[in-house]
Protein backbone atom coordinates (compact mmCIF):
# COMPACT_ATOMS: atom_id res chain seq x y z
CA UNK A 1 0.00 0.00 0.00
CA UNK A 2 0.83 3.46 -0.57
CA UNK A 3 3.25 5.51 2.51
CA UNK A 4 0.49 8.22 2.52
CA UNK A 5 2.39 10.39 5.87
CA UNK A 6 5.31 12.17 5.64
CA UNK A 7 6.90 13.44 9.02
CA UNK A 8 7.49 17.01 8.19
CA UNK A 9 9.34 17.84 11.67
CA UNK A 10 9.61 16.62 14.88
CA UNK A 11 8.29 19.34 17.90
CA UNK A 12 10.09 18.76 21.20
CA UNK A 13 12.90 16.61 20.31
CA UNK A 14 15.15 17.20 23.29
CA UNK A 15 18.16 15.36 23.31
CA UNK A 16 17.77 11.61 25.19
CA UNK A 17 13.84 11.58 24.61
CA UNK A 18 13.69 7.66 23.54
CA UNK A 19 14.40 6.42 26.82
CA UNK A 20 11.78 8.58 29.07
CA UNK A 21 13.12 9.20 33.24
CA UNK A 22 16.89 8.21 32.80
CA UNK A 23 18.03 6.27 35.87
CA UNK A 24 21.77 5.07 34.32
CA UNK A 25 23.72 7.21 32.25
CA UNK A 26 27.14 5.65 31.38
CA UNK A 27 29.64 7.49 28.71
CA UNK A 28 31.79 4.48 26.94
CA UNK A 29 35.17 7.06 25.60
CA UNK A 30 36.86 3.98 23.47
CA UNK A 31 33.53 3.52 21.65
CA UNK A 32 32.60 6.89 21.12
CA UNK A 33 28.98 6.84 22.83
CA UNK A 34 26.69 7.19 25.57
CA UNK A 35 24.59 4.44 27.07
CA UNK A 36 21.26 5.99 28.86
CA UNK A 37 18.48 3.96 30.39
CA UNK A 38 15.35 4.60 31.70
CA UNK A 39 11.39 4.29 31.99
CA UNK A 40 8.71 5.61 29.47
CA UNK A 41 5.89 5.01 32.11
CA UNK A 42 2.55 2.99 32.04
CA UNK A 43 0.39 3.57 28.81
CA UNK A 44 -3.05 1.39 29.01
CA UNK A 45 -2.75 -1.82 26.55
CA UNK A 46 -5.15 -3.43 25.46
CA UNK A 47 -5.50 -5.91 22.63
CA UNK A 48 -2.18 -8.64 21.79
CA UNK A 49 0.99 -8.09 22.90
CA UNK A 50 2.44 -5.89 25.61
CA UNK A 51 3.82 -2.82 27.04
CA UNK A 52 7.34 -2.47 27.58
CA UNK A 53 8.12 0.67 29.14
CA UNK A 54 11.66 0.68 30.04
CA UNK A 55 14.39 1.35 27.06
CA UNK A 56 18.48 1.66 26.82
CA UNK A 57 19.51 3.70 24.36
CA UNK A 58 23.20 4.08 22.81
CA UNK A 59 23.76 7.98 21.54
CA UNK A 60 26.56 8.81 19.50
CA UNK A 61 29.18 10.74 22.03
CA UNK A 62 29.85 13.83 19.16
CA UNK A 63 26.03 14.22 18.27
CA UNK A 64 23.97 12.63 20.50
CA UNK A 65 21.22 10.89 17.93
CA UNK A 66 20.31 7.34 18.83
CA UNK A 67 22.48 4.71 17.56
CA UNK A 68 19.88 1.93 18.77
CA UNK A 69 16.96 1.93 21.01
CA UNK A 70 16.22 -1.53 22.89
CA UNK A 71 13.01 -2.27 25.31
CA UNK A 72 13.32 -4.43 27.79
CA UNK A 73 11.11 -6.19 29.86
CA UNK A 74 12.40 -4.95 33.26
CA UNK A 75 13.93 -1.84 34.98
CA UNK A 76 17.85 -1.25 34.32
CA UNK A 77 19.65 -1.72 37.41
CA UNK A 78 22.77 -1.36 36.24
CA UNK A 79 25.12 -0.53 33.11
CA UNK A 80 28.29 -1.87 32.70
CA UNK A 81 30.43 -1.14 29.28
CA UNK A 82 33.32 -3.68 28.59
CA UNK A 83 36.91 -2.19 28.61
CA UNK A 84 37.85 -3.23 25.15
CA UNK A 85 35.04 -4.74 23.27
CA UNK A 86 32.38 -3.12 21.99
CA UNK A 87 29.87 -4.46 24.76
CA UNK A 88 27.50 -3.22 27.33
CA UNK A 89 26.49 -5.75 30.35
CA UNK A 90 22.75 -3.84 31.31
CA UNK A 91 21.39 -6.00 34.39
CA UNK A 92 17.31 -5.70 34.89
CA UNK A 93 14.78 -6.84 37.19
CA UNK A 94 11.99 -6.06 40.01
CA UNK A 95 10.34 -8.05 42.50
CA UNK A 96 7.25 -8.82 40.90
CA UNK A 97 4.97 -8.06 43.86
CA UNK A 98 4.14 -11.52 45.17
CA UNK A 99 6.71 -14.06 45.71
CA UNK A 100 9.74 -13.67 43.25
CA UNK A 101 12.43 -11.68 41.49
CA UNK A 102 12.46 -11.26 38.35
CA UNK A 103 15.27 -9.86 35.33
CA UNK A 104 17.59 -10.39 33.29
CA UNK A 105 21.05 -10.11 32.04
CA UNK A 106 21.14 -8.18 28.80
CA UNK A 107 24.43 -8.07 26.73
CA UNK A 108 23.76 -5.37 23.97
CA UNK A 109 26.57 -5.12 21.04
CA UNK A 110 27.56 -1.62 20.31
CA UNK A 111 27.83 -1.50 16.83
CA UNK A 112 25.10 -4.10 15.67
CA UNK A 113 22.60 -3.39 18.28
CA UNK A 114 22.26 -7.27 19.08
CA UNK A 115 21.09 -7.91 22.24
CA UNK A 116 21.16 -11.41 24.20
CA UNK A 117 20.12 -12.52 27.65
CA UNK A 118 22.87 -14.34 29.49
CA UNK A 119 20.41 -15.57 32.23
CA UNK A 120 19.09 -19.37 31.78
CA UNK A 121 16.68 -18.46 34.90
CA UNK A 122 14.58 -15.14 35.62
CA UNK A 123 16.61 -13.10 38.40
CA UNK A 124 16.78 -9.46 39.21
CA UNK A 125 21.30 -8.61 38.41
CA UNK A 126 21.67 -5.60 41.04
CA UNK A 127 25.09 -4.68 40.60
CA UNK A 128 27.59 -5.52 37.63
CA UNK A 129 31.41 -5.36 36.78
CA UNK A 130 33.72 -6.34 34.49
CA UNK A 131 36.79 -8.17 35.91
CA UNK A 132 40.46 -7.80 34.91
CA UNK A 133 40.89 -11.68 34.08
CA UNK A 134 37.66 -10.87 31.60
CA UNK A 135 35.09 -12.45 34.22
CA UNK A 136 31.67 -10.38 34.37
CA UNK A 137 30.89 -10.23 38.40
CA UNK A 138 27.57 -9.53 39.06
CA UNK A 139 25.15 -9.29 41.91
CA UNK A 140 22.39 -11.53 41.55
CA UNK A 141 18.97 -11.11 43.94
CA UNK A 142 17.65 -14.52 45.61
CA UNK A 143 14.94 -16.27 43.69
CA UNK A 144 12.10 -14.80 46.34
CA UNK A 145 11.26 -12.63 48.77
CA UNK A 146 12.07 -14.69 51.84
CA UNK A 147 16.32 -14.28 50.58
CA UNK A 148 16.19 -10.61 51.61
CA UNK A 149 15.07 -7.71 49.43
CA UNK A 150 18.15 -5.60 49.71
CA UNK A 151 20.63 -8.02 49.75
CA UNK A 152 21.73 -10.39 47.02
CA UNK A 153 25.12 -12.95 46.53
CA UNK A 154 27.89 -12.31 43.97
CA UNK A 155 28.45 -14.41 40.80
CA UNK A 156 31.80 -13.75 38.20
CA UNK A 157 31.17 -16.29 35.02
CA UNK A 158 34.10 -15.95 32.14
CA UNK A 159 33.18 -17.08 28.07
CA UNK A 160 35.48 -17.80 25.70
CA UNK A 161 34.46 -15.11 23.63
CA UNK A 162 32.27 -12.86 25.33
CA UNK A 163 30.98 -11.07 21.28
CA UNK A 164 29.41 -14.55 20.55
CA UNK A 165 28.21 -15.66 24.16
CA UNK A 166 25.23 -17.66 23.58
CA UNK A 167 21.91 -16.72 25.15
CA UNK A 168 21.54 -18.56 28.83
CA UNK A 169 25.04 -18.76 29.26
CA UNK A 170 24.91 -18.39 33.04
CA UNK A 171 22.92 -20.58 35.97
CA UNK A 172 21.96 -18.25 38.95
CA UNK A 173 21.58 -21.04 40.75
CA UNK A 174 25.22 -22.55 40.09
CA UNK A 175 26.71 -21.33 43.22
CA UNK A 176 25.91 -19.56 46.23
CA UNK A 177 27.53 -16.98 48.51
CA UNK A 178 27.47 -15.41 51.42
CA UNK A 179 24.29 -12.47 51.24
CA UNK A 180 26.12 -8.91 51.13
CA UNK A 181 23.88 -5.26 50.67
CA UNK A 182 22.90 -4.21 47.24
CA UNK A 183 23.04 -0.86 47.68
CA UNK A 184 22.00 1.89 44.92
CA UNK A 185 20.00 0.53 41.78
CA UNK A 186 20.20 3.48 39.83
CA UNK A 187 22.58 6.61 38.88
CA UNK A 188 22.04 9.31 42.09
CA UNK A 189 23.63 11.77 39.06
CA UNK A 190 21.79 10.69 35.91
CA UNK A 191 20.36 14.11 35.29
CA UNK A 192 23.35 16.06 35.98
CA UNK A 193 25.45 13.50 33.59
CA UNK A 194 22.92 14.41 30.80
CA UNK A 195 22.80 18.21 31.66
CA UNK A 196 26.11 18.21 30.84
CA UNK A 197 26.61 16.23 27.68
CA UNK A 198 24.09 18.55 26.48
CA UNK A 199 25.62 21.69 27.90
CA UNK A 200 22.31 22.25 30.11
CA UNK A 201 19.73 21.22 27.18
CA UNK A 202 18.75 18.86 28.49
CA UNK A 203 14.37 18.59 29.70
CA UNK A 204 12.49 15.84 30.54
CA UNK A 205 9.38 15.77 28.58
CA UNK A 206 6.42 13.21 29.11
CA UNK A 207 3.95 11.71 27.51
CA UNK A 208 1.66 14.22 25.22
CA UNK A 209 -1.83 13.49 25.86
CA UNK A 210 -3.53 15.41 23.79
CA UNK A 211 -3.31 18.15 20.86
CA UNK A 212 -4.95 20.69 18.75
CA UNK A 213 -3.88 22.43 15.48
CA UNK A 214 -5.16 26.10 15.25
CA UNK A 215 -6.32 28.02 12.43
CA UNK A 216 -3.39 29.53 11.57
CA UNK A 217 -0.99 26.60 11.96
CA UNK A 218 -0.32 26.54 15.81
CA UNK A 219 0.01 23.64 17.85
CA UNK A 220 -1.39 23.30 21.24
CA UNK A 221 -0.34 20.26 23.47
CA UNK A 222 -1.11 18.66 26.44
CA UNK A 223 1.00 16.57 28.88
CA UNK A 224 2.50 15.40 32.07
CA UNK A 225 5.35 17.92 32.88
CA UNK A 226 3.29 21.02 30.85
CA UNK A 227 0.08 22.62 31.65
CA UNK A 228 -0.37 23.49 28.08
CA UNK A 229 2.67 24.34 25.49
CA UNK A 230 2.32 26.45 22.10
CA UNK A 231 4.52 25.61 19.13
CA UNK A 232 3.98 28.25 16.06
CA UNK A 233 4.03 26.78 12.34
CA UNK A 234 7.33 26.33 11.36
CA UNK A 235 7.23 23.95 14.01
CA UNK A 236 9.71 26.47 16.63
CA UNK A 237 8.44 26.77 20.87
CA UNK A 238 6.18 29.49 21.20
CA UNK A 239 5.29 29.58 24.92
CA UNK A 240 4.79 26.82 27.66
CA UNK A 241 3.02 26.63 30.87
CA UNK A 242 4.82 24.60 33.49
CA UNK A 243 2.99 21.79 35.29
CA UNK A 244 1.61 21.52 38.62
CA UNK A 245 0.44 18.51 39.55
CA UNK A 246 0.53 15.83 37.45
CA UNK A 247 -0.08 18.21 34.21
CA UNK A 248 -2.93 18.94 31.81
CA UNK A 249 -5.21 16.05 30.09
CA UNK A 250 -7.62 17.66 27.45
CA UNK A 251 -7.11 21.20 25.48
CA UNK A 252 -10.74 22.13 23.35
CA UNK A 253 -9.91 24.96 20.92
CA UNK A 254 -12.12 28.02 20.41
CA UNK A 255 -13.39 27.81 16.35
CA UNK A 256 -11.06 31.62 15.98
CA UNK A 257 -8.02 29.42 17.62
CA UNK A 258 -7.59 32.55 20.43
CA UNK A 259 -8.10 30.52 23.12
CA UNK A 260 -8.19 27.08 24.62
CA UNK A 261 -10.00 24.96 27.55
CA UNK A 262 -7.71 22.83 29.49
CA UNK A 263 -8.34 20.19 31.53
CA UNK A 264 -5.94 19.13 34.70
CA UNK A 265 -5.03 15.77 36.30
CA UNK A 266 -3.28 15.61 39.75
CA UNK A 267 -3.04 17.70 43.26
CA UNK A 268 -1.51 20.90 43.80
CA UNK A 269 -0.62 23.03 47.50
CA UNK A 270 -2.88 25.73 47.74
CA UNK A 271 -0.49 28.33 49.28
CA UNK A 272 -2.85 30.32 51.20
CA UNK A 273 -5.26 27.51 53.01
CA UNK A 274 -1.85 25.28 53.61
CA UNK A 275 -3.38 22.08 51.81
CA UNK A 276 -3.53 20.00 48.41
CA UNK A 277 -5.70 20.88 46.16
CA UNK A 278 -7.56 18.69 43.83
CA UNK A 279 -6.76 20.04 39.78
CA UNK A 280 -8.49 17.49 38.28
CA UNK A 281 -12.01 19.79 38.88
CA UNK A 282 -10.65 23.06 37.32
CA UNK A 283 -11.07 23.75 34.01
CA UNK A 284 -9.38 26.72 32.31
CA UNK A 285 -9.37 28.81 29.36
CA UNK A 286 -5.81 30.06 28.56
CA UNK A 287 -5.00 32.71 25.65
CA UNK A 288 -3.22 30.91 22.86
CA UNK A 289 -1.61 34.65 22.04
CA UNK A 290 0.51 34.20 25.47
CA UNK A 291 -0.38 31.88 28.04
CA UNK A 292 -2.66 33.99 30.38
CA UNK A 293 -5.39 32.29 32.28
CA UNK A 294 -8.85 34.14 31.07
CA UNK A 295 -11.39 31.91 32.77
CA UNK A 296 -11.40 28.86 35.19
CA UNK A 297 -14.77 27.00 36.02
CA UNK A 298 -14.42 24.87 39.24
CA UNK A 299 -16.44 21.62 39.05
CA UNK A 300 -17.32 19.05 42.21
CA UNK A 301 -15.83 16.22 40.13
CA UNK A 302 -13.49 16.04 36.72
CA UNK A 303 -15.38 16.70 34.05
CA UNK A 304 -15.58 15.21 30.42
CA UNK A 305 -15.62 18.03 28.14
CA UNK A 306 -17.90 17.81 25.18
CA UNK A 307 -17.22 20.91 22.29
CA UNK A 308 -19.02 21.85 19.03
CA UNK A 309 -17.09 23.23 15.95
CA UNK A 310 -19.64 26.23 16.21
CA UNK A 311 -17.62 26.75 19.63
CA UNK A 312 -20.23 25.24 22.54
CA UNK A 313 -18.76 23.29 25.56
CA UNK A 314 -20.75 21.60 27.83
CA UNK A 315 -18.35 20.20 30.91
CA UNK A 316 -20.17 17.03 31.73
CA UNK A 317 -19.88 14.74 35.02
CA UNK A 318 -17.06 11.77 34.01
CA UNK A 319 -17.00 8.26 35.29
CA UNK A 320 -18.98 7.42 38.38
CA UNK A 321 -19.39 10.82 39.65
CA UNK A 322 -22.48 13.29 38.97
CA UNK A 323 -22.52 16.50 38.99
CA UNK A 324 -24.77 19.39 37.00
CA UNK A 325 -22.88 19.67 33.32
CA UNK A 326 -22.28 23.38 32.43
CA UNK A 327 -23.00 25.06 29.09
CA UNK A 328 -20.84 27.65 27.56
CA UNK A 329 -22.03 29.46 25.04
CA UNK A 330 -19.17 30.47 21.91
CA UNK A 331 -18.76 33.59 24.00
CA UNK A 332 -17.48 31.89 26.98
CA UNK A 333 -20.39 32.49 29.54
CA UNK A 334 -22.10 29.85 31.15
CA UNK A 335 -25.48 29.70 29.79
CA UNK A 336 -27.17 26.59 31.37
CA UNK A 337 -27.04 23.71 33.81
CA UNK A 338 -28.67 20.37 33.01
CA UNK A 339 -28.14 17.11 35.28
CA UNK A 340 -26.85 14.20 33.95
CA UNK A 341 -26.23 10.59 35.44
CA UNK A 342 -23.26 9.69 35.56
CA UNK A 343 -22.07 6.97 32.72
CA UNK A 344 -21.08 4.37 35.63
CA UNK A 345 -18.15 3.52 33.85
CA UNK A 346 -14.12 3.72 34.19
CA UNK A 347 -13.65 4.29 30.30
CA UNK A 348 -12.44 7.42 28.52
CA UNK A 349 -15.45 9.70 27.43
CA UNK A 350 -16.50 9.79 23.89
CA UNK A 351 -14.65 12.56 22.65
CA UNK A 352 -16.04 13.95 19.32
CA UNK A 353 -14.13 15.98 16.91
CA UNK A 354 -15.81 18.71 14.28
CA UNK A 355 -18.94 17.81 16.07
CA UNK A 356 -22.53 19.75 15.00
CA UNK A 357 -23.83 18.91 18.79
CA UNK A 358 -22.69 18.13 22.23
CA UNK A 359 -22.79 14.77 23.08
CA UNK A 360 -22.63 12.83 26.31
CA UNK A 361 -22.55 9.08 26.95
CA UNK A 362 -24.75 7.83 30.09
CA UNK A 363 -25.94 4.51 30.73
CA UNK A 364 -28.17 2.26 31.13
CA UNK A 365 -30.09 4.28 28.25
CA UNK A 366 -33.79 4.13 27.23
CA UNK A 367 -33.78 0.40 26.74
CA UNK A 368 -31.92 0.06 30.52
CA UNK A 369 -29.34 -2.82 28.47
CA UNK A 370 -26.06 -0.35 28.20
CA UNK A 371 -24.90 3.14 27.44
CA UNK A 372 -26.55 5.45 24.90
CA UNK A 373 -25.35 8.04 22.69
CA UNK A 374 -26.99 11.45 23.75
CA UNK A 375 -27.10 15.61 22.57
CA UNK A 376 -27.35 17.90 24.72
CA UNK A 377 -29.26 20.49 23.43
CA UNK A 378 -28.19 24.40 24.21
CA UNK A 379 -31.34 26.91 25.60
CA UNK A 380 -32.95 28.75 23.11
CA UNK A 381 -34.95 31.84 23.43
CA UNK A 382 -37.67 30.11 26.14
CA UNK A 383 -36.44 26.62 25.76
CA UNK A 384 -34.11 25.27 28.67
CA UNK A 385 -31.14 22.94 28.04
CA UNK A 386 -32.46 19.39 27.54
CA UNK A 387 -30.65 15.98 26.73
CA UNK A 388 -31.88 14.43 24.04
CA UNK A 389 -31.38 10.18 23.20
CA UNK A 390 -29.69 9.64 20.30
CA UNK A 391 -28.65 6.11 19.76
CA UNK A 392 -27.28 2.95 22.20
CA UNK A 393 -23.54 3.11 22.09
CA UNK A 394 -23.50 -0.65 21.33
CA UNK A 395 -24.94 -0.73 17.63
CA UNK A 396 -25.55 -4.75 17.69
CA UNK A 397 -27.30 -5.79 20.78
CA UNK A 398 -27.09 -9.72 19.30
CA UNK A 399 -23.03 -9.41 18.73
CA UNK A 400 -20.91 -10.62 21.01
CA UNK A 401 -18.76 -7.71 21.04
CA UNK A 402 -18.96 -5.42 23.98
CA UNK A 403 -17.56 -1.59 22.48
CA UNK A 404 -16.24 1.07 24.88
CA UNK A 405 -15.99 4.40 24.51
CA UNK A 406 -13.46 6.03 23.21
CA UNK A 407 -12.43 9.40 20.45
CA UNK A 408 -14.76 9.81 17.54
CA UNK A 409 -14.95 12.77 14.28
CA UNK A 410 -18.34 13.42 12.97
CA UNK A 411 -18.58 13.66 9.46
CA UNK A 412 -21.10 15.19 6.87
CA UNK A 413 -23.84 12.37 7.21
CA UNK A 414 -21.72 9.89 9.81
CA UNK A 415 -20.50 9.32 13.28
CA UNK A 416 -16.75 7.39 13.05
CA UNK A 417 -16.21 6.23 16.59
CA UNK A 418 -13.56 4.26 18.44
CA UNK A 419 -12.70 1.87 21.75
CA UNK A 420 -11.69 -0.51 23.12
CA UNK A 421 -13.79 -3.89 22.51
CA UNK A 422 -13.96 -6.71 24.33
CA UNK A 423 -15.41 -9.75 22.50
CA UNK A 424 -16.98 -12.84 25.04
CA UNK A 425 -15.73 -16.32 24.12
CA UNK A 426 -17.15 -19.78 25.18
CA UNK A 427 -14.38 -19.73 28.42
CA UNK A 428 -12.48 -17.05 29.27
CA UNK A 429 -9.08 -17.42 27.63
CA UNK A 430 -10.66 -17.77 24.36
CA UNK A 431 -11.88 -14.16 24.78
CA UNK A 432 -10.66 -11.49 23.18
CA UNK A 433 -9.23 -7.59 24.06
CA UNK A 434 -8.85 -5.15 20.83
CA UNK A 435 -10.42 -2.33 19.17
CA UNK A 436 -12.95 -1.26 17.10
CA UNK A 437 -14.08 1.08 15.15
CA UNK A 438 -17.44 1.69 13.70
CA UNK A 439 -19.21 4.36 11.18
CA UNK A 440 -22.81 4.82 12.07
CA UNK A 441 -25.14 6.41 10.13
CA UNK A 442 -26.60 10.20 11.10
CA UNK A 443 -28.86 10.61 12.91
CA UNK A 444 -30.12 6.99 13.76
CA UNK A 445 -26.99 5.38 14.08
CA UNK A 446 -27.84 2.33 12.00
CA UNK A 447 -23.72 0.79 11.77
CA UNK A 448 -22.56 1.41 7.79
CA UNK A 449 -19.46 -0.60 8.63
CA UNK A 450 -17.33 -2.14 11.61
CA UNK A 451 -13.61 -2.55 11.27
CA UNK A 452 -11.86 -4.82 14.34
CA UNK A 453 -8.30 -5.39 15.20
CA UNK A 454 -6.07 -6.80 17.92
CA UNK A 455 -3.98 -3.63 18.03
CA UNK A 456 -4.30 -1.17 21.46
CA UNK A 457 -5.93 2.10 20.15
CA UNK A 458 -4.15 5.67 20.55
CA UNK A 459 -6.28 7.88 18.68
CA UNK A 460 -8.65 8.30 15.81
CA UNK A 461 -9.21 11.68 13.57
CA UNK A 462 -10.24 12.24 10.31
CA UNK A 463 -12.50 13.80 7.25
CA UNK A 464 -15.40 12.77 5.00
CA UNK A 465 -12.45 10.95 2.88
CA UNK A 466 -10.27 9.57 5.09
CA UNK A 467 -9.80 8.19 8.75
CA UNK A 468 -6.89 8.04 10.65
CA UNK A 469 -5.75 5.63 13.42
CA UNK A 470 -2.52 5.98 15.78
CA UNK A 471 -2.27 2.47 17.67
CA UNK A 472 0.41 1.92 20.59
CA UNK A 473 2.53 0.21 18.45
CA UNK A 474 3.43 2.59 16.43
CA UNK A 475 1.22 2.65 13.71
CA UNK A 476 -1.22 4.49 11.64
CA UNK A 477 -4.07 3.12 9.54
CA UNK A 478 -5.74 5.16 6.78
CA UNK A 479 -9.49 3.63 6.52
CA UNK A 480 -11.89 4.88 3.59
CA UNK A 481 -14.36 6.86 5.54
CA UNK A 482 -17.34 5.71 3.04
CA UNK A 483 -16.70 1.62 3.09
CA UNK A 484 -14.02 0.98 6.13
CA UNK A 485 -11.60 -0.26 3.78
CA UNK A 486 -7.52 0.24 5.14
CA UNK A 487 -6.04 2.33 2.51
CA UNK A 488 -2.50 2.48 3.78
CA UNK A 489 -0.60 1.57 6.81
CA UNK A 490 2.44 3.59 8.05
CA UNK A 491 4.71 2.95 10.81
CA UNK A 492 5.96 5.89 12.50
CA UNK A 493 9.12 6.80 13.44
CA UNK A 494 11.83 9.61 14.91
CA UNK A 495 15.74 9.16 13.80
CA UNK A 496 14.80 5.71 12.39
CA UNK A 497 13.24 4.40 15.66
CA UNK A 498 10.06 3.53 16.52
CA UNK A 499 7.53 5.79 18.87
CA UNK A 500 4.38 4.94 20.68
CA UNK A 501 1.60 7.36 19.75
CA UNK A 502 -0.54 8.44 22.44
CA UNK A 503 -2.48 11.07 21.16
CA UNK A 504 -3.40 12.94 17.47
CA UNK A 505 -5.37 15.52 15.50
CA UNK A 506 -5.90 16.53 12.23
CA UNK A 507 -6.60 19.81 10.23
CA UNK A 508 -7.86 18.85 6.75
CA UNK A 509 -7.49 22.00 5.34
CA UNK A 510 -4.10 22.32 6.08
CA UNK A 511 -3.22 18.45 5.27
CA UNK A 512 -1.49 18.17 8.47
CA UNK A 513 -1.92 15.38 10.92
CA UNK A 514 0.30 15.70 14.02
CA UNK A 515 0.87 13.17 16.55
CA UNK A 516 1.79 13.07 20.21
CA UNK A 517 4.02 10.67 21.50
CA UNK A 518 4.75 8.78 24.93
CA UNK A 519 7.77 10.27 25.14
CA UNK A 520 7.00 13.70 24.84
CA UNK A 521 7.89 14.58 21.28
CA UNK A 522 5.04 15.46 17.96
CA UNK A 523 5.52 14.28 14.84
CA UNK A 524 4.06 16.96 12.19
CA UNK A 525 2.73 14.71 9.04
CA UNK A 526 2.00 16.05 6.29
CA UNK A 527 -0.85 14.32 4.07
CA UNK A 528 -1.47 14.01 0.85
CA UNK A 529 -4.88 15.71 -1.21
Amino acid sequence: MPDELNVQRLLGDEPFAEIGRPVWAVEDVPHGCVIVAGDLGHVMWRGTGEWLAHRIGVYEAGTLRPRHVVASRYPVCAVEPHPDLPLVAVGTGRYDGSWDFQGELLLLHLETGQVTNLLNKSRQVRHLRWLEDGRLAMLLSPEDKDGGFHKGFELAVAADDWLSAPPGLIDPDRTRHPMIESGRLYDPRVEDTLARLTQGRWRRRGEVRDLAVLVDGRVLATGRHTDLECWDPSGGPTWALPAAGEGSVRVEAAPDGRSAWVTYRGYERDEVAGRQVDRGTTVRRIATADGRVLDEVNLPSAPAPSATREGWLALCPRGREAHAARVLAPTHREVARIDLAPNRSNSPALRVRNSARLVYVDGPGLDDTGPWINAIEPPREQAPAVLRALFPLRWDPASALQPWCGPAVELPDALVHAGRSYRQGATYAEAREGTYVVSRRLPDGAPRWVYETDKPLADLDGDERRVYIAYLTGEVEILDAETGEVRARHTLSAHGHAVTPTSMAYRPEQRRLVVGTVDGRILDCSVPE
